[in-house]
């Protein structure tokens, strides 16, 4: 002989008896007979549960791809088992060191309280037809699936952008032509907030386009325009992205504070002033959250954290302890100093 096997011995462990029936019902439905398929089976799925095993790094392997790819595991569906009340011994054999690891993960999981424990979930799942390998199977399908749905979505979008992009250039489009585009060729979408929302920047960036200074509504070469001079204020809602708020709700509160009757005083500018200038769809929280960027653009807003408010000086004169001025009839000043603070 050349080596040694290891012993297997009898599990000893009293099992409930509607479970143990279910278990070896579905052992002989695939094998024909109990032995030794009574005790191999369960051998191989209690090395799953104990970490043991060429199928348990399977089972590894394969959640690991899942979480890599995004792809969420589905709802745990797993049934109790089906108790009657009445218990047998079952003397399955299978290893030794097998029977002691489950052993000990019963006494150190928080779920369960006895090595039968562990064994009745694993036959009652073997019965159901829950066994490890159909369970990976289901989610190597599931992966599969997702990656057919994402690498799809990825390719119909690309798709409708394109269709849309022949049917606007060349020169310049409006958002209307924009409109008909996509009701005419982009198929499977309909104009609206979404195709706007979706589609709308990813045709202005393969273009290289910009919308028009004197009308939003009209886009063109950004070699034509010159986009420093664009106030975001005048992009059209769908269009902006986070620095633009910024920047509007900054422009607003400086202006705001210009036009008060009581240049000596500092004003107050609330979340309930962003929203009015960042138009519908802005909450008080989301314009909120953007107070402390803006604060940081220029060294006259202060963010009063505590009671989630801009205080803005009106005095633009050279304050006490200051190295610069700054004033607002000179925004583009503040523009520049916005623009450090992002390099």
């Amino acid at each position: 002989m050349t080596g040694t096997s290891q012993p297997r011995d009898s599990l000893s462990l009293r099992i409930d008896s509607r479970i143990k029936q279910r278990y070896e019902n579905r052992i002989l439905e695939k094998f024909g007979t109990l032995e030794p398929y009574a005790g191999t089976e369960l051998e191989r799925e209690l090395r799953v549960v104990i970490g043991q095993g060429e199928l348990s790094k399977l089972v590894d392997r394969t959640h690991e791809l899942a979480r890599s790819l995004g792809e969420r595991q589905g709802e745990n569906k797993k049934s109790s088992p089906n108790r009657s009340g009445e218990t047998v011994v079952v003397g399955y054999r299978i290893h030794a060191e097998i029977r002691d690891k489950v052993k000990k993960e019963a006494q150190n999981a928080a779920d369960v309280t006895y090595a039968r424990d562990i064994v009745e979930s694993v036959m009652w799942a073997y019965a159901c037809g829950n066994q490890t390998e159909s369970k990976v199977a289901d989610r190597l399908d599931r992966i599969e699936a997702f990656v057919e749905a994402k690498t799809s979505d990825k390719d119909a979008k690309t798709r409708r952008t394109e269709s849309i992009i022949e049917a606007v250039t060349p020169g310049e489009f409006l958002l209307e032509d924009f409109n008909q585009a996509v009701d005419e060729e982009a198929s499977g979408i309909n104009s609206g907030d979404y195709a706007r929302e979706e589609y709308l920047p990813r045709v202005l960036a393969e273009l290289d386009y910009t919308y028009h200074p004197e009308n939003p509504s009209l886009f063109i070469s950004t070699d034509k325009v010159d986009c420093s001079d664009q106030d975001p204020r005048d992009k059209l809602q769908f269009l902006r992205d986070e620095d633009d708020e910024i920047k509007i709700i900054l422009k607003d509160a400086i202006e705001s504070a210009k036009s008060t009757s009581k240049p000596k005083s500092n004003i107050r500018y609330t979340p309930a002033d962003a929203v009015a200038v960042l138009g519908k769809g802005t909450t008080q929280k989301a314009a909120r959250s953007k107070f402390e960027q803006v604060a940081s653009r220029s060294e006259r807003i202060e963010y009063e954290k505590t009671e989630g408010c801009l205080t803005v000086q009106t005095n633009f004169g050279q304050r006490s302890g200051d190295m610069s001025r700054h004033t607002l009839d000179d925004l583009d000043a503040i523009d520049r100093s916005s623009d450090r603070d992002e390099a």
